[in-house]
């Protein structure tokens, strides 16, 4: 006969035991491990509004993170779409340290008029497992005052 006694820190330990048993036998992830880096990118769209055909709008931020606690991110490309274009890039000088951000300011300079929208008008492709990465860029060429 097995017998246990319990006490204050045998008793968290049996509980802890008892969790990851269970976990086992029903199939489920016993320890969340970090399994790589990944990219959070923040906004998911960029929407430069109206811009007169042929000026350039304002820049528009990106911020990139590392969510990863113990990999770093290095980014092979960073590429923006025709009518957009990359003002500054702070990402692809070097390796992204695990929780660290760095940031990529877009311009938009419509040649013509009307809608541009584009799923994957700024692309990350780096070593996350989830590379790549797209941005959706938008905006709208406008005729300008000829005052």
């Amino acid at each position: 006969m097995l017998r246990f006694r319990l006490t204050r820190s045998a008793g968290s330990f049996l509980v802890a035991l008892m969790a990851v048993a269970t976990a086992l036998v029903t199939g489920h992830a016993v320890v969340a491990a970090d399994v790589g880096a990944a990219l959070k990118l923040k906004p998911d769209k960029l929407d430069f509004g109206p811009v007169v055909a042929t000026a350039s709008s304002a820049p528009l931020t990106i911020t990139v993170t590392n969510k990863s606690r113990t990999d770093s991110i290095t980014f092979n490309s960073i590429v923006a779409t025709e009518t957009f274009s990359i003002q500054s890039d702070q990402c692809s000088n070097s390796p992204l340290a695990p929780g660290s951000s760095c940031k990529v300011e877009v311009v938009f300079h419509p040649l013509v008029t009307g809608t541009v929208n584009d799923q994957n008008g700024l692309t990350f492709t780096d070593s996350a497992p989830n590379s790549p990465q797209h941005i959706e860029l938008a905006g709208q060429g406008t005729v300008g005052s000829f005052f």
